[in-house]
């Protein structure tokens, strides 16, 4: 048995093994693509792209009011 984070299932796999069932249990529950597919990871950059952001917006809440 493998576990589907997506989902929030459990499927099975058989003698035809674990890849053939994870392409099976995608086309079936996922349209055939992967769950994982266009998920991007959160980087150091992202982080302090966000921490530039909110300072820039905490200068500018001084001013204005």
């Amino acid at each position: 048995m493998f576990w589907c984070d997506v989902c929030q299932c459990a499927y099975p796999h058989g003698p035809e093994g674990p890849g053939a069932a994870l392409e099976a249990h995608n086309a079936a529950r996922h349209g055939g693509d992967s769950p994982d597919e266009g998920v991007r990871e959160i980087t150091g950059r992202h982080l302090l792209i966000g921490l530039v952001v909110l300072a820039l917006l905490s200068w500018a809440m001084r001013f204005l009011g």
